[in-house]
C-alpha cells in the first residue's frame, strides 16, 4: 500500500496569507509615501543651505571687489557653473528661470521654485536686497 501524503497548502491556508499580505501592504504603503515627501523636503532643505552659502560667498567676493556688500539679482548666478547645471539644467544663470527645469529662479516675483516628482511646485522668497531666502 502507498504512503500518499500532501505536502501543498490548502485553499484556505493560501487565502489567509493573502489577506495578511494585503493588510501589510494596506499599512506599508502610506507610509511608504510619506517617507518619500519628507525626504525630498529634506534634500530641498539641503539644496536651499547650500545656495544660502553660495549667496554670502558670492556677497564677500563683492565686498573684496567693490568694498560694498552686495547680492546676485538672481540667487542661482552665486553658484559655479556644474551646480547650476545640475539644479536648473542651463549654465546660464540669465536662463536659469524656467523652461521645465527642476530648479529655477521667477525674477518677476523674486521666488526660487523647484519642481517635485509629483509634479507640484514649491518655492521660497529671495529678498535680493539682503540675500535672504525665506
Amino acid at each position: 500500500m502507498k504512503n500518499l501524503t500532501n505536502r501543498g497548502f490548502t485553499l484556505v491556508e493560501l487565502v489567509i496569507i493573502m489577506v495578511i499580505l494585503g493588510v501589510l501592504a494596506a499599512i506599508a504603503v502610506p507610509r511608504l509615501g510619506s517617507s518619500i515627501e519628507s525626504s525630498e523636503a529634506a534634500a530641498e532643505e539641503a539644496v536651499i543651505g547650500s545656495l544660502r552659502s553660495a549667496i554670502e560667498v558670492w556677497a564677500m567676493e563683492k565686498v573684496v571687489q567693490t568694498s560694498t556688500k552686495s547680492y546676485p539679482g538672481n540667487p542661482l548666478a552665486a553658484l559655479d557653473a556644474n551646480s547650476r547645471m545640475e539644479l536648473s539644467g542651463t549654465t546660464s544663470a540669465d536662463n536659469a528661470s524656467g523652461g521645465g527645469s527642476p530648479w529655477g529662479f521667477d525674477q518677476a516675483v523674486d521666488k526660487i521654485y523647484h519642481l517635485r516628482n509629483d509634479g507640484s511646485y514649491v518655492d521660497w522668497d529671495y529678498n535680493r536686497f539682503t540675500g535672504e531666502i525665506f
